[in-house]
């Protein structure tokens, strides 16, 4: 019943939920995003790779939030480090560097929802012919 269109379409369930809300927020930051100044007031360091927790100090708000993954960290504790941040999510911040196209994960996401789609489809066409 359904044969491999059902794990196809859990498959392409799971890339769409993960692809969607990133290609969201990196959209945000392109079409809305300021630049500003960040202070680093903690790093974290696991597997060779340091995060930086940052102290953003906005008209629209301030807010600590961890950026990047580092094999060397561009500022230490208590140095300026620039970001790109959303001024009506101050939760979405990441570093210039990072915000990219947003092309793949907008391929991704409308490739995993025809797939989706197609294999609802399949599940539905097999349950009514049998």
């Amino acid at each position: 019943m359904g044969g491999p269109a059902i794990p196809v379409a859990v498959i392409a369930g799971c890339v769409l939920f993960f692809a969607w809300p990133i290609y969201r927020r990196g959209r945000a930051l392109r079409t809305r995003g300021r630049r500003a100044r960040a202070r680093c007031v903690a790093t974290r360091t696991e597997n060779g790779r340091t995060r930086l927790l940052v102290q953003l100090s906005v008209e629209e708000g301030s807010n600590r939030i961890e950026v990047g993954l580092f094999k060397w960290p561009p500022v230490s504790v208590g140095g300026a480090v620039e970001v790109v941040y959303d001024p009506q999510d101050l939760s979405n911040v990441l570093m210039p560097d990072d915000v990219g196209t947003g092309r793949v994960a907008l391929l991704l996401a409308i490739g995993s929802s025809m797939l989706l789609l197609f294999c609802v489809l399949a599940i539905v066409i097999t349950f009514v012919t049998w």
